[in-house]
C-alpha cells in the first residue's frame, strides 16, 4: 500500500523536465482534451527554414547557421508515419567540430528547456534564483552557449514541440509514448540529421534532462551499436533508475537519498541563495550512515536520530518524532506550507510561492510551470520568428497527456520500473573512452543528487573505462536557469568534449 508519508516521488514521473508538479495530498487534475490546433495534421508544417546569425563567445565572433525543420520516421511498411521537429545550429566551416543532440524529459516535455535555458545561443534570462524571468521577457544571447565548443541539435520527441504523427491526434502520436518505440524513434531521428549533413564520421555527444538523462543512457549505447562515434554523455538532473525514485512503507533508501536536498532547501529557505552548504555534507554522511541504520530498524524512537534530522531539515522535533524519524519530502513540503501558508517547488525547494489563507496544496509548481509559462510561448516567438519557422499548430512545450499515458515496461513484470543503467554500461564497453557527466541541483526534490551518487557508485568496475563525473551545483531541477549555475554547467561540460590527452 503506497503512503504519501514515505513516499519521494511516483514512478510514472518526470520532466525534464517534465512530470506533473503536484506531488502533494491532492490529485493533479487531469489533463485538459487536445484542442484542435494539437491535433492538427502535419500537413501545416512548413519547409525547413535556414537562418544565418552571428554571437559574440569568448570574445569572438562566431557565425553559425540555424536550421528549423522537421525529419521523416516511417512505419514497418516504409510509409509516412510521423514528422520530428528539431532546431539545429552549425558553426559556418566547421565540419569537424563535434555534434551535441539534446532532449528534454517528461516524457512530455520539448527540448526548448535546454534549448532557450541553458545551452543555445539564444536564452531568456532568469533572475538570481532561477524563480523568474527578467522583465520584460526576451530573448539574449547566451554567454554560456555550448556553441562555443559543439554544434547543437535540438530533437523534440513526437506529441512534443511540433513534433506529430502523419495520423494527428493524440491517439496517432501515442504509437510512440513508450520507452522502446522512443529510443527506435529517436535514434532514427539522429541518423536522419546526420545523414543529411554529411555528418556521419562525426563525434557525436548527447545531452538529455530528466527522463532525457534515461533517454540519453539509453541512446549513448543504441547509437554505439549502429555504428556512430559517441564520445560523451551529459546527463542533466537524470532519471537513470525507476525503482530507485519509487517509495513505499517499506522503502528506505528514497528518504535517504532526500535528506540532503532537504537540508540544502532548509539553509536557503533561512538564510538566502548564497548561505554556505557545509552543513549539506554533513547530512550527506549522516545519510548514508547513522539515518541509514536508524531506517533500518522500524518504527522506533530514537532521540539522536530526532535532533539530526531537526537541524538538517528545520522541521519541529515534535513532528519528526510523530513520523518516527522517516522525513519525506511530502511531509517537508506540507509542513513547509502549514507554517507559512507558501507553497514549496519541488523542482528547487529553495523557491516557493505565497497561497490563500487558510493554506492548502497548491497544484501550481513556481519553478517548472512559471517556467513553462514563459518560455512556451518564448519558444513559439523564436521559432517562427527568428528562425523563419511558421506554422499555426501548438508548440507543446509540455505536453502532460504524454507523461500520463507513458508505457514503462520493458518486458511482462517491469511496468513502472523502466532502469538505464544497464544500457549505459554497455555503452562504456562499446567505448571504454565514453566520457559521462551527470549534472544534479542541490535543492532538486524531483531527482536528488544523492540518488546519482549512489547508482554510480554501484556501477560494475569496468577496466579502462573513463571514470564518470558527478558534479552539483546551487539550484534544483532546472539549475541552469539561475546564471552562474548556467556558466559552470557550461564550463564543466566544455572538460567533457576535451580527450584525457588534451585533444
Amino acid at each position: 500500500m503506497h503512503n504519501p508519508n514515505l513516499a519521494i516521488i511516483p514512478a510514472a514521473l518526470l520532466f525534464a523536465l517534465a512530470l506533473s508538479p503536484a506531488l502533494g495530498e491532492e490529485a493533479k487534475p487531469e489533463a485538459p482534451p487536445a484542442t484542435a490546433a494539437a491535433a492538427a495534421p502535419v500537413s501545416q508544417l512548413p519547409q525547413d527554414s535556414v537562418t544565418q546569425h552571428t554571437i559574440a563567445l569568448e570574445g569572438k565572433q562566431l557565425a553559425y547557421k540555424a536550421t528549423a525543420g522537421t525529419l521523416p520516421l516511417t512505419g514497418s511498411k516504409g510509409e509516412a508515419a510521423a514528422k520530428v521537429f528539431y532546431v539545429s545550429y552549425a558553426v559556418e566551416g566547421g565540419n569537424e567540430r563535434p555534434v551535441t543532440f539534446a532532449f528534454n524529459g517528461g516524457p512530455g516535455a520539448a527540448a526548448a528547456f535546454l534549448h532557450l535555458g541553458a545551452i543555445g545561443p539564444r536564452i531568456v534570462p532568469f533572475n538570481g534564483n532561477g524563480a523568474a524571468p527578467l522583465l520584460p521577457v526576451r530573448l539574449a544571447d547566451n554567454p554560456d552557449s555550448w556553441l562555443a565548443f559543439t554544434d547543437l541539435v535540438f530533437i523534440d520527441p513526437v506529441g512534443t514541440g511540433y513534433s506529430r504523427a502523419v495520423a494527428g491526434g493524440a491517439e496517432a502520436d501515442k504509437a510512440y509514448w513508450n520507452v522502446g518505440k522512443d529510443i527506435d524513434s529517436m535514434a532514427e531521428a539522429v541518423r536522419l540529421w546526420l545523414s543529411r549533413n554529411g555528418r556521419e564520421l562525426a563525434r557525436v555527444y548527447l545531452a538529455g534532462e530528466s527522463y532525457g538523462g534515461f533517454r540519453v543512457a539509453e541512446l549513448s549505447n543504441r547509437l554505439l551499436s549502429m555504428g556512430f562515434s559517441v564520445q560523451g554523455a551529459i546527463m542533466i538532473s537524470p532519471a537513470l533508475e525507476f525503482s530507485m525514485l519509487q517509495g513505499d512503507n517499506y522503502s528506505i533508501l528514497p528518504l535517504t537519498f532526500a535528506l540532503p536536498s532537504l537540508t540544502a532547501a532548509n539553509i536557503e529557505l533561512r538564510e538566502g541563495e548564497k548561505a554556505p552548504l557545509d552543513t549539506v555534507h554533513e547530512a550527506e554522511d549522516y545519510a548514508r550512515t547513522a539515518y541509514l541504520l536508524h531506517l533500518a530498524d522500524g518504527l522506533t524512537r530514537d532521540d539522536a536520530a530526532v535532533t539530526a534530522l531537526a537541524k538538517y531539515t528545520g522541521l519541529d522535533p515534535e513532528t519528526i518524532a510523530k513520523h518516527h524519524g522517516h522525513v519525506s519530502v511530502p511531509l517537508f513540503q506540507r509542513e513547509f506550507l502549514r507554517r507559512t501558508d507558501r507553497s514549496l517547488s519541488l523542482y528547487d525547494a529553495a523557491v516557493s510561492i505565497p497561497v490563500p489563507r487558510p493554506s492548502r496544496h497548491s497544484h501550481f509548481d513556481p519553478i517548472l510551470d512559471g517556467a513553462v509559462t514563459v518560455l512556451a510561448p518564448a519558444a513559439a516567438s523564436y521559432i517562427g520568428n527568428e528562425l523563419g519557422f511558421k506554422t499555426g499548430l501548438e508548440y507543446h512545450l509540455l505536453n502532460r497527456e504524454v507523461s500520463g499515458r507513458w508505457d514503462f515496461g520493458l518486458k511482462p513484470g517491469q511496468q513502472g520500473y523502466a532502469g538505464s543503467l544497464d544500457s549505459l554500461e554497455e555503452a562504456r564497453v562499446h567505448n571504454p573512452a565514453l566520457r559521462i557527466l551527470i549534472a544534479h541541483g542541490y535543492t532538486d526534490l524531483v531527482t536528488p543528487y544523492s540518488m546519482s551518487r549512489y547508482l554510480v557508485n554501484h556501477l560494475r568496475p569496468l577496466d579502462g573505462a573513463v571514470p564518470i563525473e558527478l558534479r552539483v551545483y546551487r539550484g534544483g531541477h532546472m539549475m541552469y536557469l539561475r546564471p552562474a549555475s548556467r556558466a559552470k554547467l557550461s564550463n564543466d561540460a566544455r572538460s567533457i568534449y576535451i580527450a584525457p590527452d588534451g585533444r
